[in-house]
């Protein structure tokens, strides 16, 4: 297994994990009622897109070759970055 392969095994299971805590949050937030959840609506969805955007960009990095491995692997730290901070913003508000 390559560095290239060992990164995305680790950035899938990173992935996974905020993608699970994402679903929570939806949960607790419909737990709270259905205004808390419309309150909150849009922050989760941000979130997700959030997620979105860093599982293309991994899908990216495992087709990439050569040179762009560098390049979208740092695109994927950044994309993962912010999936980070915006969930760390977002578990504030709950």
């Amino acid at each position: 297994m390559d560095d290239k392969d060992r990164f995305g095994v680790s950035l899938e299971a990173q992935l996974a994990a905020y993608k699970a805590k994402i679903e929570a949050a939806q949960a607790e937030a419909k737990g709270k009622g259905q205004d808390f959840f419309d309150r909150w609506s849009g922050d989760l969805e941000s979130l997700l897109e959030k997620y979105d955007k860093a599982r293309y960009k991994l899908t990216l990095l495992r087709k990439g070759g050569g040179d762009a491995v560098t390049e979208l692997r740092h695109g994927m730290e950044q994309a993962l970055g912010d999936l980070k901070a915006a969930f760390a913003k977002a578990k504030d508000k709950f």
